[in-house]
């Protein structure tokens, strides 16, 4: 009897596959290849408020590493660049949101103890500032902690809520950390933190620093 020969086993491109066998790999022309998405470099810095005026910078900061700790920061500066008052606070663990919120709450609170009447307000929570400029009706916050801030804003001659990224939010941010070590709260007649005072100094002067965005 003729013993049957073995049939070579033929792939092709529907082919089923198994771990025994090559997968089949798109040739290069696909049209699959990965392309990361495009970005572009931003220059951020921060800005003086207009003669007369007075800006508040304000920031929260959540930790979750299981300490349950969280601090509020924020600086108040002329239209000089300088440092009018500046504060670095402990407060009690919640969403980031509410946090933002409680820190500019106390922002204002200080800047209308300091008689300021024309206020530009500056942080780097999107939510919160679209949400007090009525661009967006989205929350974090409870509606009793936005009217309170909408109470507190009307305090003010003038006022003005806008946005920055957060390299042009630094001062804020250090006071934030600040507060971990050493909270507190500082005037003109008192020495600010070395870190602190770096940033505000940096600011000053007019430093720039780079962003990446999407294109």
């Amino acid at each position: 009897l003729a013993v049957p020969r073995p049939v070579p086993l033929q792939l092709g491109h529907h082919a089923a596959t198994s771990p025994y066998l090559p997968m089949p790999r798109p040739h290069p022309a696909a049209g699959n290849t990965f392309h990361p998405p495009k970005r572009v470099v931003a220059l951020v810095r921060w800005s003086r408020p207009p003669l007369g005026w007075c800006k508040l910078n304000f920031d929260g900061s959540v930790k979750h590493d299981g300490s349950g700790r969280a601090s509020i920061g924020g600086v108040i500066r002329n239209s000089t660049g300088h440092a009018i008052v500046a504060y670095a606070e402990r407060t009690e663990h919640a969403g980031v949101g509410v946090v933002e919120a409680r820190a500019l709450m106390r922002g204002l609170e200080l800047a209308l103890g300091m008689g300021c009447s024309s206020l530009v307000v500056e942080g780097d929570d999107l939510t919160l500032v679209r949400l007090l400029r009525r661009e967006s009706r989205h929350t974090r916050i409870p509606s009793a902690m936005h009217d309170e801030i909408v109470r507190l804003l009307g305090c003010f001659r003038v006022w003005h809520v806008q946005h920055v990224y957060r390299e042009g939010n630094q001062v804020a941010d250090t006071l934030c950390h600040e507060a971990y070590r050493c909270p507190d709260v500082w005037t003109m007649d008192c020495p600010l933190p070395l870190a602190v005072w770096t940033k505000v100094e940096c600011d000053r002067r007019g430093v720039v620093y780079e962003r990446l965005r999407p294109a």
